[in-house]
């Protein structure tokens, strides 16, 4: 009998996803995608390369998209997240660049500071033209040319600009994105420190300088107000506390943290990169609703493994990223599926049973993989940066949370550490439009994020204890939004920020529902009976809910 059967069918939304994204030329189904990639990455001679190929097949971890997408490719990319560094000088600016689309070649999304660039109006000495343009300008055009490199593509890159929030031209980065469509597949974050936070609780002021020159003098409220703006406009920017990012595995080696990957959950170093992977929590429930502890422990320890394999087998964009990945050998492994395996327990979302919960599969995760780390050091040897932790182990840092988007529909559970989004939630994507609706809805443990059809939603509040029970357990960072209804006042995103630094959060994006004309989520409203696709009346016919004009179906997952 196989320890890990398939007990959950892939299905046709994650078939579709599998062509269009996925598939290498002549490949046609799910097994032969997995057998390529246990081929390319797992060693001959390893062990339990039998027992790794199951856990992928039936989709109990998976590794991320890149890995699934380019194994066996020639000098593949199979990392997702990296960042790089943005130095004041022409040659440096040009070279950030450069590596930008290097990595968006092999399939990778990336961040990067803008604290180094010099401010607008600055003397830049040797121009002919005289005066900086400042940060600015230099991620707008970052943004142009790498959507132009992706656009053809089903997968844009995904691209993180942070900004101190003491930099000098911090107030016109907070205004970057007022617009929709500006700058539109980057995220924005500020970074602040206690000092910052503290200044805004006792309305005290604060100066913005650069280069050890003092520029202009702010009442810091009225700088974390305009957050707070931005924040409820449209989810932009988020937030990012460096003296919790700055308390990490790499204050041992010395290393400086000033941006994060795309989704926030990677703090890295400049070229720094992070290979990740999530295991499906849902798949380990037990019929009398226990966790099955041995079975994840086992799987916790391949997927460890898989992903020290991957990043051996990597082709990295840069030699100053190989360099990196050489000294550090960064990975993340993490959980999906958190909201189904809550709701299989009939334990409902951001309740204190399901906060406490975490202590014990948060701390298991922590515990296990950390173990494992150690382990492989002995076989695989120690990297340099790893070599004064309190305990040293074959990875700088070794667990994360992604948001795992499309995983979780490969996978067939709900995304990453998320709440299910709504009873009935259209996708849109590069590679469809697809309805999921959820058959526990009529429960009374059933919460989601925003409901339009009357279900009990997840307070802000919930979330962010959720964010910060889980970075109680995290290496690196947790990818969670916090999602407020339509109607929420400025001032309650303002105390979700403050909630989530005197919590210990890394950081906190934040997002109203409906703030945005464009959305990847939205919820649908069983009682206006619109279709997603073109807006016109929906008909029930033969029990399946169609368009009255188009050729949408609503489809089963």
């Amino acid at each position: 009998m196989d320890r890990f059967p398939d007990v959950r069918p892939i299905s046709t939304v994650a078939k579709n996803i599998l062509n269009k994204r996925y598939f290498l030329e002549n490949e046609k189904t799910w097994e032969e995608l997995v057998e390529r990639n246990i081929e390319y990455i797992v060693p001959k001679k390893y062990k339990n390369k039998n027992l790794v190929k199951q856990i992928i097949l039936n989709r109990y971890f998976l590794p991320n998209s890149p890995c699934l997408a380019n194994a066996g490719k020639e000098d593949a990319g199979l990392a997702a997240c990296y960042v790089v560094d943005f130095p004041d000088t022409i040659d440096g600016i040009y070279e950030t660049k450069y590596h930008f689309a290097l990595i968006a070649r092999k399939g990778g999304g990336c961040g990067t500071t803008l604290s180094k660039i010099r401010p607008k109006g600055s003397k830049v000495k040797g121009s002919t033209h005289g005066y900086a343009g400042g940060a600015i300008p230099f991620a707008d055009t970052i943004s142009h040319d790498m959507n132009v490199m992706t656009q053809g593509g089903l997968r844009s890159m995904a691209i993180m600009f942070t900004i101190s929030v003491y930099h000098p031209d911090v107030l016109e980065f907070i205004n970057a994105k007022e617009e929709e469509g500006k700058i539109a597949n980057a995220n924005m974050s500020v970074v602040v420190d206690d000092k910052f936070m503290e200044a805004v609780k006792n309305n005290e002021k604060y100066w913005t300088e650069f280069d050890g020159v003092r520029y202009k003098q702010y009442n810091a409220k009225d700088v974390f107000d305009m957050i707070v703006d931005g924040a409820w406009r449209n989810g932009e920017p988020a937030l990012l506390f460096q003296n919790r990012i700055d308390d990490s595995a790499y204050k041992y080696s010395g290393q400086e943290i000033l941006a994060t990957n795309p989704c926030a959950e990677q703090p890295l170093p400049p070229n720094g990169v992070c290979n990740l992977g999530s295991i499906d929590l849902s798949k380990f429930v037990k019929n009398n609703k226990e966790t099955d502890y041995d079975k994840l422990e086992i799987v916790i320890r391949e997927g460890v493994r898989y992903l020290n394999f991957v990043a051996e087998k990597s082709v990295y964009p840069t030699d100053k990223i190989q360099k990196w990945v050489d000294e550090n050998k960064a990975i993340g492994i993490g959980y999906m599926g958190w909201a189904d395996y809550l709701l299989i327990k009939e334990i409902p979302y951001g309740s204190k049973e399901s906060i406490d919960e975490i202590d014990t599969i948060g701390k298991f995760l922590n515990d296990i993989s950390e173990n494992e780390s150690e382990k492989i050091s002995g076989e695989m040897g120690i990297p340099k940066a790893c070599e004064n932790l309190p305990k040293p182990r074959r990875n700088v840092t070794v667990t994360t949370l992604a948001p795992t988007g499309t995983l979780s529909l490969l996978a067939g559970c709900s995304s990453g550490i998320e709440p299910i989004f709504s009873e009935i939630t259209i996708r849109n994507d590069k590679t469809g439009t697809y309805t999921f609706e959820n058959d526990l809805v009529s429960k009374p443990y059933f919460r989601c994020a925003v409901s339009s059809n009357g279900a009990k939603e997840v307070t802000w509040e919930e979330h962010v204890l959720m964010l910060a029970g889980w970075q109680k357990y995290i290496h690196s960072g947790v990818s969670k939004t916090i999602n407020f209804p339509t109607h929420t006042h400025r001032e309650t995103i303002g105390k979700a920020m403050f909630m989530a630094w005197e919590n210990g959060t890394k950081g906190i994006a934040v997002y109203r529902n409906g703030s945005r004309k464009v959305e990847v989520l939205t919820p649908k409203n069983l009682k206006k009976e619109k279709c997603p696709q073109c807006g016109e009346d929906v008909i029930k016919v033969s029990n399946k809910m169609k368009c009255s004009s188009c050729d949408w179906i609503m489809k089963e997952e």
